[in-house]
């Protein structure tokens, strides 16, 4: 659909959820973000031809942050136009190029110093997912235009997640880099838990939205907030937060003798008002381990060699 005079947002789906990526169509035709590696085939080429293009037609491919469904469709867009130009931010290039560096330094970052990691079956798709590597040509710190597009620094979800504010219509398109409370499936239904890794930068990145006043505020995976919607969508995302800092912050004053990050997340899921399912709860990994590196704990390691956070005394 045309969502704004010249930007078309192409709706596909990973999981069970929504996943949005963005046509601009102007001077330089770019899209936002590729999808899986399934998506081009699936959703972007079908929506190109619809219009009467295809993806020779594309000049520049953004990539908002390194994500396997941001990312992993990537190879298969420049496979099948050798001449686009592919972006994304200086801080996330390495993971965004490489598939393997992705998957070994977010998704299985965790299983050395916490025994947290994805099963085998979960792995492989992943890697199925996150396509084949694919080179970076260009990168943005922030402050870049393209056209009438303003290149937005807004990390917290990744080092270096990117943003573009449309300066004619004032819609922002933000990707991941604020999320709410949860992020609902294609049914409506909660499916995932808010991501974010980085408390500090995530928490100014929603104020930098807040300063800018975008019109309209279009994500990756949440229905578009206009007027005061994106206020009440950035306030959600700040309550959650604070929420969880203060639930990780309780069950540390429970535990003197410490806790492991695993420990940390079943015990903050049971406080939730609606604790998660085993598999979904590990999704916590992302934003609790963020929560108590913010809060700078003394550590030290368990007999499994893990470690075990604790206040100090």
């Amino acid at each position: 659909m045309e969502i704004v005079d010249g930007i078309h947002r192409i709706d596909a789906e990973v999981g069970g959820r929504p996943l949005y990526l963005f046509l601009f169509l102007g001077e330089r035709n770019l899209l936002l973000d590729a999808g899986c590696a399934p998506t081009v085939e699936e959703f972007v080429l079908p929506y190109l031809e619809a219009l009467g293009l295809g993806p020779r037609d594309l000049d520049l491919l953004v990539i908002t942050h390194c994500d396997l469904d941001h990312q992993g469709g990537a190879h298969a867009l420049a496979s099948a136009n050798p001449e686009l130009t592919i972006a994304c931010g200086a801080l996330d290039r390495e993971l965004v190029s490489d598939p393997d560096v992705l998957i070994a330094r977010r998704y299985d970052g965790f299983r050395a110093d916490h025994g947290i990691g994805y099963d085998d079956e979960a792995t492989a798709w992943l890697r199925e997912m996150s396509g084949r590597a694919q080179p970076v040509d260009e990168v943005f710190v922030g402050g870049e235009t393209i056209g009438a597009l303003h290149v937005l620094h807004v990390p917290g979800h990744s080092p270096g997640h990117i943003a573009l504010h449309d300066t004619n219509s004032g819609a922002l398109f933000s990707g991941d880099c604020a999320q709410g409370s949860v992020y609902l499936g294609l049914d409506g239904t909660p499916k995932l838990c808010p991501t974010y890794t980085d408390v500090d930068p995530y928490l100014q990145t929603i104020a930098l939205i807040e300063e800018l006043g975008p019109s309209e505020l279009h994500g990756c995976h949440w229905p578009a907030a206009r007027g005061a919607g994106v206020g009440a969508f950035l306030d959600e995302s700040r309550a959650y937060v604070e929420h969880m800092d203060g639930l990780v912050r309780a069950c540390l004053a429970e535990a003197p003798d410490g806790l492991t990050l695993r420990e940390v997340i079943e015990r903050v899921n049971e406080r939730l008002e609606r604790p998660w399912e085993p598999a979904v709860a590990q999704e916590l990994v992302y934003s609790l381990s963020g929560h108590l590196e913010r809060l700078a704990l003394h550590t030290d390691r368990n007999a499994d060699g893990h470690l075990v956070y604790r206040a100090e005394r």
